[in-house]
């Protein structure tokens, strides 16, 4: 399968939706073209390089995007909204178009049903999103995961608070209960420095106010 390619500073994964400006002129001509021909493009954490200007060496894991709506600024820059669909592994890159092509193989995983591996994560996933939305005065009602174990590992990895290469890593897992069962784990070491940041955070709310008699 050939694919345009976007090095970005980021990690889709499928389910995920993705904005993005889009103002150099060779992603402009990109997006233009996928647009025509109703056609996705991979987006790829940069493994070496920058976003803009020189050329940026991707990993060879990402996801295929699929634009789902597009606006047109009136300078030629844009605003599209992406959804990631599938994983695919980069086979060779074609570096002879202004813009990263490449023919990939797409990477199937297995559908699952609610294993223990969704049980176990359910809770501390609810309890690590409230936390780390109440540290930026944000809150939740709840989290509804998918049945499906890939979807539902997908759909943690998406919102977990890690560094750029821990989300790399957990995209390039295809066992969805080995991705479940490392997220767990990354959540149980993150979860108590998060609950005692909270802590903090609201004593040093409350300190400022007084009792009236």
């Amino acid at each position: 399968m050939d694919l345009r390619i976007l090095p970005l500073q980021t990690v889709l994964f499928p389910g995920m939706r993705l904005p993005l400006h889009i103002f150099e002129d060779r992603y402009r001509r990109m997006v233009r073209e996928c647009l025509e021909e109703d056609a996705p493009f991979g987006v790829v954490l940069i493994k070496s390089g920058a976003e803009v200007g020189a050329g940026a060496t991707p990993h060879n894991i990402g996801t295929a995007a699929r634009i789902l709506q597009a606006e047109y600024l009136d300078d030629g820059r844009m605003n599209i909204f992406t959804i990631g669909q599938h994983r695919f592994r980069i086979v060779t890159l074609n570096t002879t178009e202004p813009y990263l092509r490449g023919e990939v193989q797409l990477l199937d995983q297995q559908r699952a049903p609610v294993t223990d591996a969704i049980a176990n994560a359910r809770g501390l996933f609810e309890d690590y999103l409230k936390t780390y939305l109440a540290l930026g005065n944000q809150w939740t009602r709840g989290v509804q995961l998918p049945d499906d174990a890939g979807e539902a590992a997908d759909y943690i990895a998406a919102r977990l608070d890690v560094p750029l290469q821990m989300k790399q890593d957990l995209l390039e897992e295809l066992s969805p209960d080995a991705r479940l069962g490392r997220e767990v784990e990354l959540i149980r070491e993150e979860l108590p420095d998060m609950r005692l940041r909270l802590a903090a955070l609201l004593r040093q709310k409350t300190s400022g106010f007084g009792v009236m008699n």
